[in-house]
């Protein structure tokens, strides 16, 4: 076992199930040495980065090991996939190819970050215990141009956690797309204050937002996650609500799309917080993709739900839980028929403004990125529409349903914190 499970729940996992071998964290170095070691008959105790049943069935936990220097990793070797059935497969799903030709769409993943620059509550992932890395833009820059003359890749979704913390982070990546000449889409996971603190002022914030829709940049996605306060509190986001509209008005300048999402069911939700949440999203004509909270092992939700007697079983509720977008623990004072009726006024709302088209059992699970975004309807003038949120009538209806400091250390991928 590996990555998320293995690293997060090692007790439970090798308790529960017949595991030999877990890796914790980052897995390129520690799988082959397991692998060296197992072929040569050594014993795994001196294996950094594991955790293992030794010869007596004790579970043993090796130290962990060193964040690597990811940009010393090598390129992965895809030739050894069916590339065309996954480009084909992901041809209409991609950030920002809402309303576009899926036929001449051929989009491709590539890791340019590792982790991330903060740690909230309700998120976990892989690298939680290593500090937020990036590669080297003229790195990323080789493996695209790679993908580009092998497999003809046009759209490139940088496919990180976060794949950028800071401003100067992204203009460095925009410059080397821009002297590399080569032409091709892409989008990006950033911060949801990347581009909304005022120590920017808001016409560079502009420059370079123009700058990365001219390289090619057509979506980017971030987290909202709440437009309350206290909640974002506990969340422990480091984000001013106000960020958020900041940051589209800048990328809607910009013409590149925004993609959010909002995690419904801290233990302070109401109905008057998801409707702020709500006003938040129509205010800036974003449809979000939608989740509950849902507390996994290794963050600070998990063990708040264990300590308040919401998780009395860990194994029994690791196997019950399915996916964000079902309420798999209630935590509020709403009933869960409550809050799903709350939602789908919100929804049914921005689904009217934004012409989705999308039908009632499709609020939550719209299908795909593409479902969430009317880009047409994303960019037009608010003043042309009489965009007004604080006067929103409420229809009640049945209902079934991965840090922006301006200035970073620019390290690239070696930097312990």
């Amino acid at each position: 076992f590996g990555n998320s499970i293995g690293g997060s729940c090692p007790e439970v996992l090798f308790a529960s199930c017949p595991v030999d071998i877990g890796i914790k964290g980052e897995g390129e170095y520690t799988a082959v040495e397991v692998i060296k070691s197992l072929n040569e008959g050594a014993e795994l105790a001196s294996v950094e980065g594991i955790i293992y049943r030794d010869s007596n069935g004790n579970v043993r936990k090796n130290l962990p090991r060193k964040a690597c220097n990811i940009n010393e990793l090598p390129h992965i070797n895809w030739g050894l996939f069916d590339i065309d059935l996954y480009m084909s497969k992901t041809a209409g799903v991609s950030l920002g190819r809402a309303g576009k030709d899926k036929e001449v769409s051929r989009p491709f993943s590539i890791a340019t970050a590792r982790g991330c620059a903060f740690k909230c509550t309700f998120c976990h992932y892989v690298f939680w215990d290593d500090p937020y890395r990036f590669r080297k833009p003229e790195l990323v820059m080789e493996e695209i141009k790679s993908h580009i003359d092998t497999y003809g890749a046009n759209l490139f979704n940088f496919w990180d956690d976060l794949s950028f913390a800071s401003l100067p982070q992204v203009e460095k990546m925009v410059d080397e797309i821009l002297k590399s000449g080569l032409k091709f889409e892409w989008s990006a996971a950033i911060r949801t204050d990347l581009f909304g603190k005022e120590k920017v002022p808001y016409e560079r914030k502009l420059e370079i937002a123009h700058k990365m829709r001219k390289s090619g940049c057509t979506a980017v996605g971030f987290s909202l996650e709440s437009a309350n306060k206290e909640i974002l509190e506990m969340m422990n986001k480091k984000i001013e609500p106000e960020y958020f509209s900041e940051q589209i008005k800048i990328l809607k300048e910009a013409k590149i799309t925004s993609n959010t999402s909002v995690v419904f069911g801290y233990p302070m939700e109401t109905e008057e917080t998801i409707k702020e949440t709500f006003d938040m999203c129509y205010k800036n004509k974003v449809y979000p993709s939608m989740g509950f909270l849902l507390p996994l092992p290794y963050t600070g939700m998990y063990e708040y739900a264990k300590e308040h007697g919401f998780i009395k079983d860990e194994d029994a509720y690791l196997d019950l839980i399915t996916e964000r977008q079902d309420i798999c623990v209630n935590m509020t004072q709403m009933t869960e028929e409550r809050i799903m009726e709350c939602i789908k006024e919100g929804a049914s709302k921005l689904n009217e403004l934004l012409s989705l088209g999308l039908t009632e059992d499709r609020y939550i699970r719209t299908g795909a990125t593409e479902n969430n975004v009317n880009p047409e309807e994303q960019f037009k003038d608010d003043k042309k529409r009489g965009v007004d949120p604080d006067n929103m009538e409420r229809n009640v209806n049945d209902f079934s349903f991965n840090y922006s400091e301006a200035v970073f250390d620019m390290d690239y991928g070696s930097k312990e914190e």
